[in-house]
């Protein structure tokens, strides 16, 4: 059976007692993770990553605005948020806005192992979705009955970015065929979520005809490796976006 792609994680904090904990723990599920000392390199971070769930440590200025930033972004938004309190009256979830659970101070390893391990399925599915895989096939995008060559960079299960040969000027939906490995073909209807002036276009799936799902999962399948080994880095300031 193929695995899915390694999860990965933020940490924001301050405390050895609680990054020492949080990597024991993320360990045992062969994730990665990095950390950062402050929200507002956190925040940065965010911005130009994909992520699969963060820890937010409360006693971090500017947490609680870092937890309803995330909430309030794109790509990250529907991440689960482990919130990490000292204060008993912050360990009701509604006392903390946005996040999913509210873990007590100081931490044990066991104790996230145990709230990730009920969320870790939903997870799962959610990066497999979302998980981008390199590709470099041709295409076909209809808009408006104009034809736009281009050339598949990555796909994941939920969307792709394509390389035109002539920028979109508008975003919206989009009828595309897509040239795969092997004689395989997938074609459908997506969503132009954002083009750029050099050609670059992101597009999300609404619907595959025919066997394209077929296709796209057989493909995805394919694509998937093995969950890289856990490990951890620091972030110093602003990361390079994937």
């Amino acid at each position: 059976m193929i695995e899915a792609p390694a999860l990965t994680f933020l940490l924001v904090t301050s405390d050895y007692h609680t990054l020492t904990e949080v990597t024991e723990a993320l360990e045992e599920f062969g994730a990665r993770f990095d950390f950062s000392t402050t929200a507002e390199a956190a925040r940065e971070y965010v911005e130009r990553h994909k992520i699969d769930g963060v820890f937010v440590d409360l006693e971090v200025p500017g947490a609680r605005d870092l937890i309803l930033s995330i909430r309030k972004g794109m790509s990250n938004r529907h991440a689960p948020i482990f919130a990490c309190a000292r204060d008993h009256h912050e360990l009701a979830v509604p006392m903390v806005a946005g996040a999913t659970v509210v873990l007590p101070l100081p931490l044990t390893a066991e104790g996230v192992i145990s709230h990730v391990s009920l969320l870790r399925d939903s997870m799962v599915r959610e990066r497999r979705r979302y998980f981008r895989h390199s590709a470099r096939f041709p295409a076909v995008l209809t808009t408006n009955g104009t034809e736009h060559s281009a050339i598949i960079s990555n796909l994941s299960e939920g969307g792709m970015a394509a390389d035109l040969v002539k920028p979109l000027d508008q975003l919206g939906l989009v009828d595309f065929v897509v040239e795969m490995s092997g004689g395989r073909r997938m074609a459908g209807k997506g969503f132009v979520a954002w083009a750029n002036g050099n050609g670059m276009a992101g597009i999300m799936f609404h619907f595959l005809r025919g066997q394209g799902e077929e296709v796209l999962q057989e493909w995805l399948r394919e694509q998937e490796a093995a969950p890289a080994k856990g490990h951890a880095s620091a972030i110093a300031g602003p990361s390079a976006g994937d």
